[in-house]
């Protein structure tokens, strides 16, 4: 079982600024303190009225226990402190999913 975290950025003030942020400054530092990491898929949300976020960072992990094990290890905070640290818009919101749903 395959699992998310999914760190969900609500609308920024400057969103230039923020995707200059994010790519220029927030994948080079979280990506390698993401230990056990599969990859990172980054999806800016269709634009919309009203809409509550700007963008979505998908983190994949091969299992649960990993996902755990990396957001409680220091690299993990330190990455997790960052995506707040550059979110302008306020907090990013942080999910963990799984793809069980459909098992």
């Amino acid at each position: 079982m395959t699992a998310h975290l999914l760190v969900m950025y609500p609308t920024p003030k400057d969103p230039k600024a923020f995707d200059r942020a994010y790519r220029d400054d927030h994948l080079p530092y979280a990506g390698p303190r993401l230990k056990g990491a599969t990859g990172v898929v980054s999806k800016r949300v269709a634009a919309r009225e009203g809409a509550s976020f700007y963008a979505i960072s998908d983190v994949s992990f091969p299992t649960l226990d990993a996902l755990q094990a990396c957001a409680a290890s220091q690299g993990g905070r330190e990455a997790l402190a960052h995506a707040a640290s550059i979110s302008t818009g306020g907090p990013p919101v942080v999910l963990v999913v799984t793809d069980d749903l459909a098992s």
